[in-house]
């Protein structure tokens, strides 16, 4: 029962990385499997997982084409 109660309490968390076997950015959810969504461009990918962030009372961190976060935000109500 505590380990569903300390999930409950996370904030979601979504990255947005550069796939390099599709050549596109992608937006998922930290634990996923797969990713949420693809987009062409990291501009625009970052308003998709701002939004989602915000929505949900999370977090979205910006990946560079290095892999290293170089940017995100944190929403809380």
């Amino acid at each position: 029962m505590e380990n569903k109660e300390i999930k409950k309490d996370l904030k979601p968390i979504w990255h947005i990385t550069k796939d390099k076997e599709k050549d596109k950015w992608r937006v998922y959810r930290e634990g996923a499997e797969r990713a949420t969504i693809l987009f062409e461009t990291q501009k625009e990918a970052i308003p998709y997982a701002r939004d989602l962030a915000k929505k949900n009372n999370g977090t979205y961190y910006i990946h560079g084409e290095n892999g290293k976060i170089r940017d995100g935000k944190g929403y809380n109500k």
